[in-house]
């Protein structure tokens, strides 16, 4: 019934449009005029869907030919006094009645369900109404009107309407059929901060809200970006050695960005990560679609984040086309064109500095917090400005400039609101968790400013903090009490010499979060009153726990829970409504391991937050600043984020010195290794299933054999080394061998010698019609076979099928052979006795006959050697 909602709707909107332009054609510019004019009125009624069945809603709309003369938004000149009598079939009458309309249109929508078969009848009466306004119209008179339709309601009720096509059983592309409306719970983008909260960031991973996420270590193509892996022959420093990958300081593949199905990068220039070209290719191929040298454009701007604007007016509504990947430069925003690569000529000026948000629409929401005070008094003034207020907001039914153009993002206008605040004395700024890299600040909801510090020894940047206490104070951000201080509280400062900060907050659950960078504990507080709730919180005292020392702590909310990891190499899950250690990874057996032995001097690999997606996260092994070669099989890591259960593994490095910049969207990892210095995406790919029989036809009694192939489409495997290596295909393997599968395909690792193939499933059409399962065989080396004595005559179809897993989407295949009859075995000819005198007979006259042929021999040999 939404989608019906929506239709009657957007129908309304047009007839809204139409009239509404109507309106604007017929004013006229003359002034009020005697005597009155009195002018006739055209009711009309739409009463649909007719006819429907009883109990199902239908959509009433009512309106008079024109709006009224001069009505907008923003003014009340509007019709009056609308009715609607319903009669239902049994007599039985509703009157509805609106003193005003409120829609600057005349049209007034109702919704009614008819609850008895038969016929209603829906009269619309529009009173004589006096134009009581000022101007040319003032004292006209616009006469009564009505109108009258009937409504067939009928016991069977009308199919209900398609909300959506279903969620796809197949492998899938973009650009996503438009009808497929739920799809949007698979399908996402990476548009980076502030939309991505801790994208590209060096401490924590990106925090993809919406989409799917890879659940199998199944590879879809790899691609190079630098010279990796090793060098080869001796003269390097280390024997073995490999190419400079940027770790620590130069990494590569930083805040790349995923729109509509493209993936964008810098690739890296000489040491640095950054300085070559910025490069778009297809997430699901890596088939590149475009480059382009940014020094060239004359601007030398790499773009910093994607922009998706959903514009939405009485005139438009979708998302703009394209999008855009916008660059920043200071208090200036330049753009790309997302699908092209052009720069176009949009150019955003002063901007405001502050903090960001991403908002309902796809806006950028940049709050700015300003000290108009003085030495005796704080008074600080809290604004949100809106880039839709600027660009992508267009007046009218146009928006071909949105691209184009030079816009002052300071001007008038550019503001949603801007609310005076009282604050405690001081010096206030708005909060930051995470090293920054979060700002506090929840949509609709609230925001934390925070004066001072909370205690400590250490910085960051080595200087000593001061042992004062801090103090936050919470701001609601509530439409209808924007501004309001909500607290005020006083923190002091951390015992033990601790150096404490606002790690993560979650706005759901109402809990703030401060670590201690010296003893590792955590302690939650209220959002709603700033009251100490739980803490200290630690992570277990394990054997490597204190190597976490070597970096800030920095745990994170995501799902309810508070996470961290580090250079202990374990991933700790608390409760962060109670503070409670849910589980650890990485300390267990099989499965629940990070153990490095004697290959790290930690006893684990220490492991950071690639990205969070869809209920996993995923780990990646690095260092501050690792030798080359580096550690041998340091893995990347899918852990499952409500029990710590490792999903899968695979050989990968990460590409940061404390963290890591995977990107997740539509289903897709990407990630840099540095290992061999390519992007690898990880994701579900196509799967083709082939089917053949040698003999076409075999008779009644005898056995099949139905034999085929099941291989891997993906991208990758037609890559150059791939394509030589398998001309045949990469076969497709089970969920439990990709791990080792794939890095024997793309890693030039050894061949796992216990790899496990797919199941596949047979089935027949026999000569009755009937569709039977027959029986499942699994694949080796991507081949299977399968042997069957058919149980009755005649033609069959045969059906191979491979019913998918994580790592491949379905795929099946056909073919048909034909059983016939058996030839009929021939009997021994009988045995007749004859008489002797019969019998001496048949004697002779073989005898003379053969005696007759022997002659004729002769006399041939004779006529040959004759001269």
């Amino acid at each position: 019934m939404q989608m019906q909602k929506n239709k009657t709707m957007a129908i309304l909107i047009a007839l809204m449009l139409t009239i509404s332009t109507a309106s604007i054609l017929l004013l006229p510019t003359t002034t009020a005029h005697t005597p009155a004019w009195k002018t006739t009125s055209y009711a009309y009624l739409s009463v649909a869907p007719d006819p429907v069945g009883v109990g199902q809603t239908v959509a009433v709309c009512m309106w008079v030919d024109t709006a009224m003369p001069s009505a907008a938004v923003d003014n009340d000149i509007r019709r009056h006094d609308y009715k609607l009598t319903i009669i239902a079939p049994n007599g039985a009458t509703e009157v509805k009645t609106w003193d005003v309309v409120s829609d600057s249109t005349g049209v007034q929508f109702y919704r009614y369900t008819p609850t008895q078969v038969g016929n209603y009848t829906f009269k619309f009466d529009y009173p004589q109404q006096t134009y009581t306004w000022s101007g040319v119209y003032q004292n006209d008179t616009f006469l009564a009107s009505s109108r009258t339709q009937t409504l067939i309601v009928q016991q069977e009720p009308l199919p209900a309407s398609i909300d959506s096509y279903p969620l796809p059983t197949e492998y899938w592309t973009r650009p996503i059929e438009g009808q497929n409306n739920y799809w949007y719970t698979i399908a996402s983008n990476w548009l980076g901060q502030p939309y991505i909260i801790g994208a590209g960031s060096a401490y924590i991973g990106g925090e993809q809200p919406d989409g799917s996420a890879p659940t199998s270590a199944h590879i879809m193509w790899t691609k190079p970006i630098d010279y990796g892996g090793v060098v080869g022959g001796s003269l390097t420093a280390v024997p073995g050695e490999g190419y400079y990958q940027g770790l620590s300081y130069n990494p590569r593949f930083t805040n790349s960005l995923i729109m509509q199905g493209l993936l964008y990068y810098q690739e890296p220039w000489g040491n640095a990560g950054t300085g070559g070209d910025y490069v778009a290719v297809d997430l699901r191929t890596g088939q590149e679609h475009w480059r382009v040298n940014t020094t060239a454009t004359g601007t030398s701007l790499v773009p910093s984040f994607g922009y998706l604007y959903s514009f939405e007016t009485p005139n438009q509504h979708g998302v703009l086309p394209n999008g855009l990947l916008i660059a920043t430069s200071g208090s200036t925003w330049r753009a790309y064109d997302a699908r092209t690569g052009v720069l176009t000529t949009m150019n955003i000026t002063n901007l405001p500095s502050g903090s960001d948000i991403a908002g309902p629409q796809g806006e950028f929401l940049r709050y700015t917090l300003t000290n108009y005070g003085n030495s005796t008094v704080t008074k600080y003034n809290l604004m949100q400005w809106n880039s839709s207020n600027v660009f992508g907001k267009v007046s009218g039914t146009g928006v071909g400039t949105w691209y184009s153009g030079t816009a002052n993002a300071s001007a008038p206008g550019s503001w949603d609101w801007n609310v005076s605040l009282s604050l405690p004395p001081g010096t206030w700024t708005i909060g930051t968790a995470c090293r920054g890299l979060v700002p506090l600040i929840s949509l609709d909801n609230v925001l934390l400013l925070t004066q001072g510090t909370f205690g400590g020894h250490i910085s960051d940047s080595g200087a000593t903090v001061t042992s004062d206490p801090g103090n936050i104070t919470a701001i609601s951000l509530k439409p209808n009490e924007i501004g309001r201080v909500i607290w005020t509280q006083t923190y002091q400062p951390a015992p033990g010499n601790n150096t404490r900060f606002i790690s993560a907050w979650d706005p759901t659950n109402g809990v703030f979060v401060f670590s201690d960078k010296e003893s590792f504990a955590n302690w939650g507080y209220s959002l709603a009153t700033g009251q100490y709730m739980w803490g200290p919180s630690y992570p277990p005292n394990t054997g490597s726990v204190d190597w976490n020392y070597m970096i800030w702590y920095t745990p994170f909310c995501q799902y309810g829970n508070l996470y961290s990891a580090g250079f202990s190499g374990l991933l700790y899950c608390f409760d962060d409504l109670t503070g409670e250690l849910k589980w650890t990874y990485g300390n267990g057996g099989p499965g629940n391991s990070t153990s490095s032995g004697f290959i790290t001097p930690y006893g684990y690999y220490p492991e950071f937050v690639e990205c969070v997606a869809d209920g996993k996260i995923y780990l990646v092994g690095n260092e501050h600043s690792p030798n080359s070669p580096m550690y041998k099989d340091s893995q990347l890591r899918c852990i499952n984020a409500s029990n710590g259960a490792e999903l899968w593994t695979i050989m990968g490095w990460g590409n940061m010195m404390s963290g890591s910049a995977g990107v997740v969207a539509d289903g897709f990892l990407s990630v840099f290794n540095p290992y061999d210095g390519q992007i690898y995406t990880y994701g579900k790919g196509p799967s083709d299933l082939t089917v053949s029989i040698s003999d076409d036809v075999i008779t009644s009694g005898s056995s099949v054999m139905i034999k085929g192939t099941v291989t891997d489409l993906s991208a990758g495997t037609n890559q150059a080394e791939q394509a030589a290596r398998f001309p045949h295909g990469v076969p497709a393997v089970s969920d439990a061998s990709q791990s080792g599968w794939m890095e024997y395909v793309y890693m030039q690792k050894p061949q796992p010698t216990n790899v496990a193939g797919v199941s596949v499933t047979i089935s027949v059409i026999d000569s009755n019609g009937n569709f039977r399962e027959i029986g499942t065989t699994t694949t080796t080396d991507g081949f299977f076979s399968f042997n069957w004595k058919p149980d009755i005559e005649g033609q069959y179809t045969v059906y191979a099928s491979f019913s998918g897993s994580e790592s491949y989407w379905p795929s099946h295949a056909l073919t048909s052979f034909a059983v016939d009859a058996a030839a009929p075995t021939a009997s021994p000819h009988p045995v007749t006795t004859l008489p002797p005198t019969e019998m001496y007979i048949v004697a002779a006259a073989t005898t003379i006959i053969v005696a007759i042929v022997l002659v004729g021999a002769v006399l041939a040999v004779l006529i040959r050697k004759r001269p």
